[in-house]
Formats: C-alpha cells, sequence, structure tokens
C-alpha cells in the first residue's frame, strides 16, 4: 500500500475531530456570550431572540406580564435593558464553568447617563446549551456607588428608597 493511500484515513480522521472541535467551540457558553452581545449592539432583536431556548428559565424582570411566554420575557427584559437604550458592554472578564459562563461587565448607556450614573457594572451569568441560552440573569455589583445610586432610582438595591411604617 502506498504512503499517500495510508495518509487518507489519518486525514479524514484529523479534519473529522477538526469539524467536531470547531461545532463544539461555536456552541460554547463564551461563543454564545460573544454572539449575545454583538446582537444587542447591532439592535438585533431577531438575532437576540434566535439565542434564546424555548425552554429558558423564567426572568423575574418586572416588566414581563403573566401571559408572556418564558423566551418573551427574556426577550423583553433584554430590549428594554440593553437593545433599546443603546447600551454597550464591554467585558472586564469571564469565567466558564461547564455550560455556565459568568462574564464581568462595564456596561454604558444614554439611560444610565440621564440618571447620573456614567456606566455601571455587575455581572451577566448565562447558562448555554447546545448553542442556545437555557437561562440569563444580570447580578449588579452594589459595592459599586454609581451602579448603587443607579439602581436605587429604579427602587432595586441597598440604597432603594423603603416605605416609611407608620405604628
Amino acid at each position: 500500500m502506498n504512503a499517500s493511500l495510508m495518509r487518507r484515513p489519518l486525514v479524514a480522521l484529523c479534519l473529522t475531530l477538526g469539524v467536531a472541535t470547531t461545532a463544539w467551540s461555536a456552541d460554547s457558553p463564551d461563543t454564545v456570550f460573544d454572539r449575545y452581545v454583538t446582537a444587542v449592539h447591532a439592535g438585533d432583536m431577531a438575532a437576540v431572540r434566535a439565542l434564546i431556548a424555548p425552554d429558558v428559565e423564567r426572568s423575574d424582570f418586572v416588566g414581563c406580564r403573566p401571559e408572556m411566554d418564558h423566551p418573551s420575557c427574556l426577550a423583553h427584559y433584554i430590549e428594554a435593558t440593553v437593545v433599546r437604550p443603546k447600551a454597550r458592554l464591554t467585558v472586564v472578564g469571564r469565567r466558564v464553568d461547564g455550560d455556565t459562563v459568568a462574564v464581568d461587565l462595564e456596561v454604558r448607556s444614554p439611560l444610565y447617563t440621564q440618571a447620573g450614573a456614567e456606566r455601571i457594572v455587575g455581572q451577566d451569568i448565562v447558562r448555554v446549551r447546545n448553542g442556545l441560552i437555557h437561562a440569563f440573569r444580570f447580578a449588579p455589583d452594589f459595592r459599586d456607588e454609581p451602579t448603587a445610586v443607579f439602581f436605587a432610582t429604579l427602587g432595586i438595591g441597598p440604597r432603594a428608597a423603603r416605605p416609611s411604617v407608620k405604628p
């Protein structure tokens, strides 16, 4: 058997492994999050919706109505909080643990500026399976002064005004 015939199965195996590796990395939590950021920055809600799994966990966003299904609720949250306000997300750190990526973010938006905060910081925690988002939440970093102040204007966090209790 000549050497070129012997190499063909090896080349085929390498190509197959290369495709499998590429397919996995294309669906990794890291890569899916990067696609999400690209869609948000482009204001492309169709692309955002395409990343949301039909069985995504319910968002606790107050703007979600009871009749909204889970994917619609998450899409509404993303549209209302980052797409419509034209937010710019800057990744300052990330950790991947299995199917979950935790991304430390700095977020700037004209909405935050109007409220007196140049930017907010926090963490997006996103669980991904088969290239789709199955869980998504943003955790503000209330230790950060501008973040705490901005969320307090929304009635959220440790600086939010509490209703007084009358005896």
